[in-house]
């Protein structure tokens, strides 16, 4: 008897593994794994991207960690050229590669990889060559900044407004899209700068009443 009982026993296993392995099989194309797509392999959300305050009792502020600190559109004798800066405010390095900066007609795109340290700023040079470093960039494609209406926009991928600031009296490129993501209102416009003076971010809500008119302080 003992003979007869291994071998069912054996017969009874080796069916159970045909089961199961076909079972595995039969699954196992519905199994995909992370599909790789440019310098984000598994696909992961960006850390740098942001919740989008919404509908009318959304947040008062831009949530970003990097914004735009100060914008140079009219330099006098003694400033060699317009510039933009950016300001990362939180307590963590930021990686903006491949974020824009855009009037509407020009752009300045950063490179792969670049970061922000905690709590510093970087300047992109406009319209002029130069040798880049951490905390200086250089667009010498970028056309000269409109002095008497403008503005100025800070894009993470596409047309998504990560920050953005106009002056004068007319709507200007991307100012229904940073009205859509709330980070400027449709229709607000700061005063156009005097010579020498540039627009600065002095915090609060977002919109003109965030922004003071001052002379220019580049890197600080």
């Amino acid at each position: 008897m003992r003979p007869i009982f291994f071998c069912s026993v054996i017969a009874l296993m080796a069916l159970l593994s045909c089961a199961c392995g076909d079972y595995a099989n039969s699954v196992k194309g519905d199994i995909k794994p992370p599909q790789a797509s440019g310098p984000n392999p598994n696909n992961l959300p960006n850390p740098n991207t942001v919740p989008k305050p919404g509908g009318g009792s959304g947040y008062a502020v831009n949530l970003s960690p990097v914004l735009i600190s100060e914008v140079l559109v009219n330099p006098d004798a003694s400033q060699a050229n317009q510039y933009v800066e950016l300001l990362n405010k939180s307590l963590l390095s930021s990686d903006i590669g491949g974020w824009v900066i855009t009037d509407g007609t020009s752009t300045f795109t950063f490179p792969f990889g670049f970061q922000i340290s905690a709590g510093s700023r970087v300047l992109v040079q406009l319209g002029v060559h130069g040798s880049a470093t951490g905390n200086v960039q250089f667009a010498p494609s970028f056309n000269a900044l409109a002095l008497s209406q403008g503005s100025v926009a800070l894009l993470h991928s596409g047309n998504e407004v990560i920050d953005f600031v106009q002056w004068g009296g007319s709507p200007n490129s991307y100012e229904g899209a940073a009205a859509s993501y709330f980070v400027w209102p449709a229709g607000d416009f700061l005063a156009v700068a005097p010579t020498g003076e540039s627009y600065n971010f002095v915090g609060g809500t977002v919109g003109s009443s965030a922004w003071a008119i001052s002379p220019a302080t580049p890197g600080n």
